[in-house]
């Protein structure tokens, strides 16, 4: 009889990418099993296509069925489903009596005081500080398996090229084959604390010197939420962008990511996403850590610009801070000296 797996995955955009090194090293090491995960609706934009999974899951626990009635509701479908096995990444009491309540016989997950009495396989979590993409290996140990870290995964469709080579057309009508004869510069400014941001007018300086030097063609990025931002970016800038916030969904955005000669961003999913493409990428830390939650990729096509010195703790949980030390110790200088190199080595490549 076929093994049925679950994956109970975090939260966030970046923490899902993040999971996917698992995710390839459980179906490496159970490749006749049937995996499914379960996660929030941003899961499923994050995850469709993605070769080592047969199904995506969701759960919204602010849609309908809210509450007890939602989660009960949730339960019953995971119990229908018959899973033989979870692993459960992140420290959550509800999700691990979720997994009791479906009656999955193996729950594996981290020890911990929080849910830890819930689970059948007490992992120990990591003691020393590793990347988060790293830290959920452990949890293979439950079946006898072990993995050493791998790159993201995220697949664009066919489908989502083609009409992302559409939107390209139609906003830089001077695009020619796969590239631009102009490149084609993604800024985002956005993320999901205040005190993450690098200040938008830093970001219209930044874009005004690239489409200076290289004639860049600047596109200016985020979801609903950053469109304001995004334009306070345009109007600061002398020279011309287009803002895409709030225009798209994440997969299109990615599919459009693919175009990119080079992304400028904050510490938000859409830095993660820029280096699972494989995309040229500057990514601007503050107040969080790269050495736990940095992209990973290509050391030659990833720079991080990161000032731990201005800052009193590092990571600093405080999003209620207008703006943070570190953020503001970046210079438009040292962002556009990374961002010149790495535009010449796409160019020269």
């Amino acid at each position: 009889m076929m093994e049925r797996i679950l994956v109970v995955l975090p939260n966030w955009y970046g923490e899902i990418l993040f999971a996917t090194p698992f995710l390839k090293a459980l179906r490496q090491h159970r490749p006749n099993a049937l995996i499914a995960t379960l996660g929030w609706p941003q899961s499923r934009e994050i995850l469709l296509h993605n070769p080592r999974l047969n199904e995506v899951l969701v759960f919204d626990d602010r849609g309908e069925p809210r509450g007890f009635a939602g989660w009960w509701h949730l339960a019953r479908e995971l119990r229908r489903l018959r899973f033989d096995r979870a692993f459960i990444l992140r420290k959550s009491l509800s999700r691990t009596l979720l997994l009791c309540a479906a009656g999955i016989p193996h729950r594996i997950g981290f020890d911990n005081s929080k849910s830890g009495w819930a689970l059948t396989a007490r992992i120990p979590a990591p003691r020393t500080p590793q990347h988060k993409a790293a830290s959920y290996l452990p949890l293979l140990s439950a079946i006898g398996a072990t993995a050493s870290l791998q790159p993201y995964e995220y697949v664009v469709s066919e489908a989502e090229r083609r009409a992302a080579r559409e939107t390209c057309l139609s906003l830089f009508p001077k695009k020619v084959t796969d590239t631009f004869e102009q490149p084609l510069v993604v800024l985002h400014p956005g993320a999901n604390w205040a005190h993450k941001r690098w200040a938008p007018e830093r970001f219209g300086d930044l874009g005004d010197r690239l489409s200076t030097a290289f004639g860049a063609q600047v596109l200016l990025t985020g979801g609903p939420e950053d469109l304001a931002l995004a334009q306070a970016v345009r109007a600061s800038m002398q020279r011309p962008a287009t803002v895409l916030a709030g225009a798209t969904s994440v997969r299109e955005l990615a599919a459009i990511l693919e175009h990119a000669d080079l992304v400028v961003s904050n510490d938000t999913g859409i830095a993660h996403l820029a280096a699972a493409l494989h995309r040229p990428l500057v990514a601007l830390y503050g107040p969080t850590s790269p050495a736990l939650t940095g992209p990973l990729g290509d050391r030659e096509r990833v720079a991080v610009i990161h000032r731990p010195e201005c800052c009193p703790q590092i990571p600093c949980y405080a999003p209620n801070h207008a703006s943070h030390p570190g953020m503001q110790a970046i210079s438009v200088d040292e962002v556009y000296e990374a961002a010149h190199r790495l535009l010449q080595n796409t160019h020269v490549s």
